[in-house]
This record gives structure tokens, C-alpha cells and sequence, in this order.
């Protein structure tokens, strides 16, 4: 009897990122140019393997709910060339992702657009007792002009409210409460993306802030590699 462990392995990453010998780059895919530029592409790279992997690549419109919270919605406007390889030990991958018509015409007035690029891949006959893992590569893909940081925090009923005034996104992680002699006082070390006029919320049930006027948030985002640091309102 074949015995078969399967697992799924989902990067969201915000570096070059690799997976058990597969490497993907960029982690985050960018259409900027709406005149000229149509497409983008990614790349994955084996290191080190033994064996051929085969994927398939799908894509997911993303939105956000008002809370932040995550929609992905089957999306088949994108062209992606290939939708289906084999990646060779020690071989390269290149795959295009882009449209067929002008960027404008997907986009909703100067809000970027945003995507989520889902590389999977595909099982495959494997011995007697062995092991199987299986990679899955989970992109973003953005799309639009892209602004500066726009975000403004203020405490509501005992959370952390973010909310993203700019119409393009912003991903925030490591972030801090610090008071006014920068001794901190709440830390949130997930990442968390905030699309476009969206909002999320940190629970604060484990912090005292009496006076919100006298704190801080310092948060790193993907706009920059500098800290930001951000005068807290109630």
C-alpha cells in the first residue's frame, strides 16, 4: 500500500522567497506604467532538486471587505503564458502575467486594481512510503499608480483602527504602540496588506492606553525600508 502525506505549503511574502529547493521572484508583481506597460512577469528557479515539478497557475480577483477582510473572486480577465509547466531539477520557469487591452479599461477610475497570482502545484505518481511535498505560491499583484503612504490609527471601543486613505495599497508589519518616551506598550508582528480605502483593527484588550493623544504607531510597510512613525488619534 502507497502511503502518501501531502502538504500545502502558502507563501505570502513580501521578500524573494523560496520553498524546499523552488525559489519564485519578485514575491510581489507591480503594472505600473498604464500607458505603455501591459504585463509583468515571475520567475521560478529550481535549486538543488532531484525531481521535476509540475504547476498550474490560476488568478483571483482581491478585494477587501470594509473590515479588511480578504475576498478572492475566479478572475479570467488576466493572460497568463504559461498557465501549466514543468519545472526541471535546476531549471528556470519564466511566466508572463498581464492583459490583452489597455490597463485603464480594468481599472475602477485611479484605484489601483489588485489580484492574487495562486501558483499550485500539480501531484504526481510517488513511490512506495515516500513523502510528498507540494508548493503553492500565493503572489500579489497590483496594478495602477501607486501613492505615497496615506494611513491614519485611532482607538475605537478598545481596537486599533487602520485605516488606508490612499487609493492604492499598503502593507503594514511589525507594528508598535510606543508612548511618548517610545516604551512600547502593544506589538503586532503579522503582516497584514490594506488595500485602497479599506480598514483593519488590532485588538488593544491587553493594553492600557488612557490618552490616546500621547501615543505613537511605528509600523515598516512595503513603500519603503524605513520605519514610519505616526502620531495616534482617538
Amino acid at each position: 500500500m502507497k502511503k502518501i502525506i501531502a502538504f500545502l505549503i502558502s507563501s505570502i511574502c513580501y521578500v524573494s522567497g523560496t520553498q524546499a529547493g523552488v525559489s519564485v521572484d519578485p514575491v510581489q508583481m507591480y503594472i505600473l506604467n498604464q500607458g505603455k506597460q501591459k504585463s509583468t512577469t515571475v520567475t521560478l528557479e529550481s535549486k538543488d532538486e532531484a525531481e521535476k515539478r509540475i504547476f498550474e497557475i490560476k488568478a483571483f480577483k482581491w478585494t477587501q471587505k470594509d473590515n479588511g477582510e480578504n475576498v478572492l473572486e475566479p478572475d479570467n480577465s488576466l493572460i497568463i503564458n504559461p498557465k501549466n509547466f514543468i519545472l526541471q531539477p535546476n531549471g528556470k520557469q519564466t511566466v508572463r502575467v498581464g492583459f490583452n487591452r489597455p490597463i485603464e479599461s480594468v481599472l475602477n477610475g485611479q484605484q489601483e486594481g489588485t489580484w492574487r497570482i495562486m501558483i499550485d502545484e500539480i501531484p504526481q505518481a510517488v513511490k512506495e512510503s515516500s513523502v510528498n511535498f507540494l508548493m503553492s505560491f500565493n503572489l500579489p499583484l497590483f496594478v495602477g499608480k501607486q501613492e505615497n503612504i496615506k494611513i491614519k490609527f485611532n482607538i475605537d471601543k478598545n481596537k486599533l483602527i487602520a485605516t488606508n486613505k490612499a487609493n492604492s495599497h499598503i502593507q503594514i508589519s511589525n507594528l508598535k504602540i510606543v508612548d511618548a518616551n517610545k516604551k512600547e506598550v502593544f506589538k503586532s508582528e503579522t503582516m497584514n496588506y490594506l488595500l485602497a480605502n479599506k480598514s483593519l483593527s488590532y485588538d488593544l484588550s491587553s493594553s492600557q492606553i488612557t490618552n490616546p493623544n500621547k501615543y505613537y504607531v511605528q509600523l515598516f510597510t512595503d513603500k519603503n525600508d524605513d520605519m514610519v512613525e505616526l502620531k495616534l488619534s482617538d
